[in-house]
């Protein structure tokens, strides 16, 4: 047995799953971490047959319920997340493929399920940054792993991803560019996260290498090839510059480090003419290419007539099963082929119901995030607490900021992280009226003692 497998199952998975057996937040932890790091996938033998995710689930749900314990229901982007399910269900009825529809709507009845349990058991802003360094260093190893092999290997380029939600290229570069603005978050919040868990003296590597991690994950987006994750690293990279308090500063320095960069590390061989066939990907009916990988345009332009066809949707992952029957170039791209968006994949799977949901989650999102980080401005804070408030929803922001522009090029509506962050939100919405409230409570009993004296 290796020595990476006996860490996994003695430190990790036994030590783990005994802590969850008698803490529910432990249990979100380790569920999480076994969701987003994928041990199975990382020890050299076989533990799937004893599907431990199911296992640690139960171990999540059946206690919480037990112990009166249950998913908030009540949090805006909560009944966003049921109202979306109910999308799912109602667009089934129009599923050529009911046994893929149903499959979906399993999996994402267990996911909106933990994540609305994540909003209860996530209560300080300490078990919001643990459970934030568990996601966030989960996907952030094998993205920084990834990006140090490219670069010392001379440039290496990756054509598979993670297994699970994202497992080709493009799903893996997307998950690192979500997943790089988190890692920022947990090492600008990093005394809060670690602190009583490892030596103090420590603190401050782990913060370094965090911040190292990032530049990491982002050669190991380019080294994807994936067009998409470019996009949406672009995109993430710009929303974080403009929201950063010292973003001329910043700019500059980015500036600089970017020109460094360009001239000493190596990019992957065919990179740069990879980049260039960004436009091919318009392709439309009107004008299609020679590659059948490529004419986005014309799948979603299919997508919005399924959806003029079907309201309310033709049912989840059924995009592929309605192909051939909408394809006029008649498989000019192939067969059965992806639509390539997920937010054309919710007009297209769920029906005009679904995007709007789909669209005002995320803006309600973004609108929560901007308020958390207004009430960072308190007086009577904590420095350890508005600085919390102030980094964790701009990290958020950035996060969905690089999933719509990256998610707009793959099929990925129900992956894991897009429905955490929404709970992260609600999370941190929660957790940042309670605090404001307590300190001002907090104030106002000083200030009437102050008077008493």
């Amino acid at each position: 047995m290796s020595l990476r497998s006996l860490f996994v199952i003695f430190v990790i998975l036994i030590p783990g799953t005994i802590k969850a057996l008698f803490s529910r937040f432990k249990a979100l932890l380790l569920y999480l971490w076994y969701a987003f790091f994928r041990p199975q996938d990382w020890i050299y033998f076989d533990i799937t047959s004893l599907r431990l995710s199911l296992v640690i689930g139960l171990i999540l749900l059946i206690p919480s319920l037990l112990t009166g314990i249950y998913p908030n229901m009540t949090h805006p982007l909560s009944v966003g997340g049921i109202v979306f399910l109910g999308t799912l269900l109602i667009a089934q009825a129009n599923a050529i493929n009911q046994a893929m529809g149903w499959q979906w709507i399993d999996f994402f009845f267990r996911l909106l399920l933990v994540c609305l349990l994540a909003v209860t058991l996530i209560r300080t802003p300490r078990d919001f940054m643990r459970v934030l360094a568990v996601v966030a260093c989960s996907l952030g190893f094998y993205g920084a792993k990834a990006g140090f092999r490219s670069i010392t290997g001379g440039g290496v380029q990756y054509t598979d991803g993670l297994a699970g939600a994202f497992i080709d290229n493009n799903g893996y570069a997307l998950a690192i560019v979500m997943t790089m603005p988190l890692l920022v978050a947990v090492a600008q919040n990093v005394h809060l996260t670690f602190d009583g868990l490892i030596p103090a003296w420590t603190i401050r590597w782990i913060r370094l290498g965090l911040y190292l991690a990032v530049p990491l994950c982002g050669y190991t987006v380019i080294s994807t090839f994936s067009r998409g994750g470019l996009l949406g690293m672009i995109a993430a990279i710009l929303t974080f510059l403009l929201f950063h308090p010292r973003r001329f500063r910043l700019i500059l320095a980015f500036a600089v480090l970017s020109l460094i960069a360009v001239e000493t590390v190596p990019l992957p061989e065919g990179y740069a003419a990879r980049v260039q066939t960004i436009s091919a990907a318009t392709a439309t009916a009107d004008n299609p290419t020679d590659d059948p990988g490529e004419g986005r345009l014309y799948f979603w332009q299919m997508a919005m007539r399924m959806a003029a066809d079907h309201p309310f949707g033709i049912g989840i992952r059924n995009f592929e099963s309605n192909y051939n029957a909408y394809d006029t170039l008649k498989g000019a791209y192939g067969t059965a082929r992806a639509v390539h968006s997920s937010h054309f994949q919710v007009l297209a799977e769920l029906g005009y119901g679904g995007l709007l949901v789909w669209i005002g989650m995320f803006f309600y999102a973004f609108r929560l995030c901007f308020r958390v980080r207004k009430r960072s401005r308190t007086p009577g804070l904590s420095p350890e607490q508005v600085t919390f408030l102030s980094t964790v929803p701009i990290a958020l922001v950035v996060s969905m900021a690089g999933f719509l522009v990256g998610g707009a090029f793959i099929a990925l509506a129900l992956n894991d992280l897009t429905w955490l962050t929404f709970s992260l939100v609600a999370s941190v919405d929660l957790i940042s009226q309670r605090i404001c409230a307590e300190t001002v409570v907090d104030r106002k009993r000083r200030g009437l003692a102050i008077t008493a004296a």
